[in-house]
């Protein structure tokens, strides 16, 4: 049976590449949540008509979709809200304008998170159409906020039951039962704008604090010369998990800054601070250790440090600093690091955004199953990994991310010109529509 449920599967392929191209359509930025409905009713509309059990949370911030019988449940977790698109400049199509070039599905939110929701959407088409017998349900839990603050987990959490296990695919293969944790520090600077030849008009870079920003922008107006200075910086976006795979114009911008030799102690105090994470992604320069990346025997990772976003308003400058944490190092940690700065620059700060990092011991029954599902289909030994980033499996317990980057594919997530190969998609598919039909019913 499970053969003729692949060959249905199959056959969504152009169906797939259509859901993801009119998802990508819709401008879904994480901040602003009417956009975001409208891909969730999108999705819940084709549900219903598939027969699929559908349902909002109250503030209509999340969908679950289910379909099947059983005492337990079988959960994948996905997102359609997506970050900024960075540097239009860079882009050689649009980005909320989806396309496919006969080899790629192209746009902000092709790998994070719109296809990978599409595929799961569609095995669910066949998997229901289909007259089988469910030993567990299984949902398709769709969040509108994972690129920020998670009020939709939140949501979700007080009002379903949570599933008995679940997977995201929202990271890379192989299996990642372990996560680096996730930290947003906002430092506020006290500024004047005070300088004996001018004052700042412009200081700016990124547009969302959990991505390597690629522009950068500072203008000066000289008072005497009644002219002004304009200082522009080109980098490289990325996922902030991946800052090697960037090039940051922020720190760039801030070098280029101390190039001109503005006079004034303050503002290079500023500026003294932010280079001090210039081309250090470890967090070493401010304190942080990374002597010991090994926990229980398994890889933890370094902690990765980065600042994403910077501007200039109401006489201060406002920076935040994006950290990826190993195990080991906690809120608190984090504070008094921060806070030993904090005197020696003279800023304030607070943690906007916090989630401690992820381990789940690798015992589970459904990952033996996930392992056959990524052999059986790519004839490679899969494993346990180390996640640099974060996903929703922190929101639920027994969770853990799963695909869509195979190992050594370009993960282009939070990058211009965000793809995902029809390959990909297509070993994806399989994968996931194998996994899911051992987990819920054989």
């Amino acid at each position: 049976m499970i053969e003729k449920m692949l060959e249905h599967v199959k056959e969504k392929r152009d169906e797939i590449i259509s859901d993801s191209l009119k998802l990508i359509d819709i401008p879904s930025l994480t901040r602003n949540i009417d956009d975001n409905r409208r891909c969730l009713d999108y999705i819940a509309l084709s549900a219903q008509s598939e027969g699929m059990k559908i349902r909002y949370t109250k503030k209509r911030d999340c969908l679950v979709l289910e379909i099947g019988e059983g005492e337990e449940t079988i959960g994948v977790l996905t997102h359609v809200d997506v970050v900024d698109a960075g540097d239009l400049s860079k882009w050689l199509t649009p980005p909320f304008k989806g396309i496919f070039d006969g080899d790629f599905i192209i746009g902000r939110g092709a790998m994070d998170d719109k296809v990978p929701t599409a595929i799961i959407f569609n095995i669910m088409k066949v998997l229901n159409s289909l007259d089988l017998d469910f030993k567990r349900k299984l949902q398709l839990i769709i969040g509108t906020k994972e690129e920020e603050e998670w009020t939709d987990m939140v949501s979700y959490l007080n009002e379903f039951r949570i599933p008995d296990f679940s997977f995201t695919p929202d990271g890379a293969f192989p299996i990642h039962n372990i996560e680096k944790g996730y930290a947003d520090v906002v430092i506020s600077f006290p500024f004047e704008n005070i300088f004996p030849n001018g004052k700042i008009v412009t200081f700016e870079s990124g547009d969302s604090p959990n991505t390597i920003p690629s522009k950068g922008s500072f203008v000066f107006h000289q008072s005497a010369k009644d002219s002004t200075i304009e200082l522009l910086s080109s980098g490289k976006s990325s996922h902030s998990s991946l800052p090697e795979n960037g090039d940051n114009a922020l720190t760039k911008l801030c070098g280029l800054i101390k190039d001109i030799k503005l006079e004034s102690e303050r503002f290079n105090q500023i500026i003294d601070f932010i280079m001090l994470m210039n081309n250090i992604y470890d967090g070493s320069s401010l304190g942080f250790e990374n002597n010991d990346n090994q926990f229980n025997g398994e890889f933890i990772g370094e902690t990765y440090v980065n600042p994403t976003k910077l501007c200039f308003r109401d006489y201060r400058v406002l920076l935040n600093i994006n950290i990826r944490h190993k195990l080991g190092v906690n809120q608190q940690s984090i504070v008094d690091i921060f806070e030993k700065h904090g005197k020696l620059f003279d800023f304030e700060f607070k943690i906007s955004n916090y989630l401690d990092p992820l381990y789940v011991e690798k015992e589970h029954p459904m990952f033996d199953l996930m392992e056959k599902a990524y052999i059986e289909v790519t004839g490679n030994k899969g494993g346990f990994d180390l996640a640099g980033g974060t996903s929703y499996a922190k929101a639920l317990p027994n969770t853990v991310s799963w695909g869509p980057v195979f190992p050594g594919e370009n993960d282009t997530c939070h990058q211009e010109n965000e793809r995902i190969s029809m390959d990909s998609v297509m070993k994806c598919t399989e994968i996931y529509a194998r996994f899911l039909y051992k987990a819920c019913i054989e």
